[in-house]
């Protein structure tokens, strides 16, 4: 679709055609999805092929915890399930009911009950000067994002910086596209100083909900293109045509990233293999 642009009419999408299966089978087998497909797409597959993108289902990482109780960075913050990053990669859609069962009913949650009863005091301690400095904070970065008079529209900058992630940040990486799309998204932070809100208002404002996540989703953006870049292997859904094989001699290690000093500092954390030895992936039975 992306490399051949050979999708549908050029847009990223081809055919899955199931119209020469009997309309009962279809209806027995996979009636939720093709009720789905049919209501936003308004065609009915059972008689004209469906058009289909693979899909962004997860991002395959999260926040760091630690590997004792669950525990963040932030103290008496856990995390549990597909936000955090322990285990992502492998079965993401299927992993993170495990995670939720286990990691969070069985170990974040007893944790973060343990961390509140031994408190010695809690946020009712706090100066009420911290909580309004932090008000504060977040009013005068509304206020700024409300009050700019730029020229940028911050649905285009969204749209655009999803084209791009999509078309080389997703599957197929190679460093070249990776470099280049790097240096648009940071084109794209440039232009985010100069959006323009239509809503100018301070109650219920989504336009500016939206905005702040934009900022978010760009960081966040880099994040994962300079984390693809950097690592020169094949492995899960992080495939490079230029270096084919799993390097575990190199990369047998978590990518983690910091904010530092409003940039992105990169690290790399062992992964423990005690218990299970990695092993090549094949999809050949003969192999």
């Amino acid at each position: 679709m992306y490399q051949e642009k050979l999708g549908v009419d050029g847009q990223p999408a081809v055919y899955l055609d199931v119209t020469h299966i009997p309309r009962e089978t279809l209806d027995r087998k996979l009636e939720g999805i093709l009720e789905i497909y049919e209501k936003f797409c308004g065609v009915d597959p059972r008689v004209e092929p469906m058009k289909v993108f693979p899909a962004m289902h997860y991002t395959m990482g999260g926040i760091w915890v630690n590997g004792e109780d669950q525990a963040t960075n932030v103290p008496g913050i856990y995390a549990a399930g597909e936000c955090e990053y322990q285990y992502h990669g492998g079965q993401p859609a299927r992993s993170e009911l495990a995670g939720l069962l286990h990691f969070g009913g069985g170990i974040a949650g007893p944790a973060a009950v343990k961390y509140a009863k031994n408190l010695e005091k809690g946020a009712e301690a706090t100066p009420s000067a911290v909580f309004d400095s932090e008000r504060k904070r977040q009013e005068e970065k509304n206020q700024k994002l409300i009050s700019r008079d730029g020229s940028e529209n911050p649905i285009t900058i969204w749209r655009e910086l999803g084209d791009l992630m999509t078309e080389h940040v997703t599957v197929t990486r190679i460093n070249k596209n990776l470099e280049m799309a790097d240096a648009k998204i940071r084109a794209l932070q440039e232009r985010y100083k100069k959006i323009n809100l239509s809503d100018r208002t301070k109650w219920s404002n989504q336009t500016l909900n939206f905005a702040r996540e934009l900022e978010n989703m760009i960081i966040l953006a880099r994040v994962v293109a300079l984390g693809a870049l950097a690592r020169n292997e094949s492995r899960g859904a992080h495939y490079k045509p230029d270096f084919p094989e799993r390097d575990d001699a190199n990369w047998l290690k978590t990518t983690r990233a910091k904010w530092v000093n409003n940039d992105i500092q990169l690290t790399y954390e062992p992964v423990d293999v005690s218990l299970i030895k990695p092993r090549p992936r094949r999809y050949d039975a003969a192999k």
